[in-house]
């Protein structure tokens, strides 16, 4: 913030500030003006405000979001400051996709120079990391978190967009899930997570075939694909509202391999202990002739591997699993078998 002071840093305590930065975007009238706004859920990535506006016609809230030149939730971590241009280009792209656009919040304004994005705000709603800690999954939910990624895909497939290569994100996210976790001194203390964790990472690093897999999978997630990826398809980017499941968080979206989201959402519901159904569920409601399996697995396999030893941790119950489950993360790569995540 130093390097930059004449840049317009949101801050939730300035209502002025906000005021003028949506009023430069076009988001409000002239007679509007910001009467409170306040941080609204974590924001990993993003500063994320719930903003209340109050003018002629009464009042309302909107989402206000701003990318910075650091991972909001780890300040020491440097990211690309262009990553909000992203996700503004990806609801652009959506918009009027039926099954897409519908579960997500409408797009009310961007603005380039301040890196904000200005979304509809979805009311009292709350994203599904509480599956980490066993709470309820809407069984309807699956089918339709399968048939998301589907319209998007095949709305998008074969039309690579390069203004969507999102190249700079993939770089970072490459790192902290293909190289950071497999680092013998990356800084992670392992056996604070569990204590068996450090003796199932060890047999992973020392598997020169399994290192192997893991690169050649990182190599095909840094190539280009025929479909546009929302990639970050997790439980921390679904949120359960009055109006039913949507979606929001597209920026690390990019184009590329459709069995990367698939794989990344089953990863998640074995990272949620949810049974082996639930995953089939996912796979057969998004269609199983239109996936690679033997690809899903791979980047499946990663995913639970980068979230139980990478930097990207989540809010895993204790237990003394995560050892078991790491090493069926490497039988999963090694057999080209989703279904070793269950075994």
């Amino acid at each position: 913030m130093a390097e930059h002071p004449d840049f317009p840093w949101l801050s939730p305590e300035d209502n002025c500030g906000v005021t003028r930065l949506l009023r430069h975007a076009k988001a409000i009238s002239s007679d509007e003006r910001v009467i409170a706004s306040a941080k609204a859920g974590e924001g990993n990535m993003n500063l994320t405000l719930r903003v209340r506006i109050a003018g002629a016609g009464g009042a309302r809230c909107v989402i206000v979001k701003q990318s910075r030149p650091w991972v909001e939730k780890y300040d020491t971590i440097a990211a690309p400051w262009d990553r909000a241009l992203s996700e503004y280009r990806f609801y652009q792209r959506v918009a009027g996709i039926a099954g897409v656009a519908d579960r997500m919040p409408q797009l009310l304004a961007a603005d380039d120079t301040s890196r904000l994005l200005v979304l509809e705000d979805l009311g009292e709603s709350r994203d599904f990391t509480g599956v980490y800690r066993n709470k309820d999954f809407p069984p309807q939910a699956l089918a339709q978190l399968a048939q998301y990624l589907r319209a998007l895909h095949e709305a998008t497939r074969g039309g690579a967009d390069p203004l969507l290569a999102n190249r700079a994100m993939r770089e970072l996210n490459h790192q902290h899930m293909y190289v950071i976790p497999l680092q013998a001194n990356n800084g992670l203390v392992l056996k604070e997570f569990e204590p068996s964790l450090p003796g199932a990472a060890r047999e992973l690093l020392e598997d020169d075939s399994y290192l192997r897999l893991v690169a050649e999978t990182g190599e095909r997630y840094l190539s280009d694909g025929e479909c546009l990826l929302h990639g970050d398809y997790f439980p921390g980017s679904w949120l359960t509202t009055d109006d039913g499941l949507r979606i929001i968080d597209p920026e690390f979206c990019f184009f590329g391999d459709r069995e990367f989201d698939v794989g990344v959402c089953v990863a998640h519901l074995r990272l949620a202990q949810r049974p082996w159904s639930d995953a089939f569920a996912i796979l057969d409601s998004y269609g199983i002739p239109f996936i690679d399996l033997r690809l899903l697995s791979q980047f499946a396999g990663c995913e639970v591997m980068r979230r139980l030893i990478g930097y990207a941790q989540l809010p895993l119950p204790p237990g003394g699993w995560r050892a078991d489950l790491l090493r069926a993360s490497g039988r999963c790569m090694r057999t080209h078998n989703v279904e070793e995540l269950w075994t």
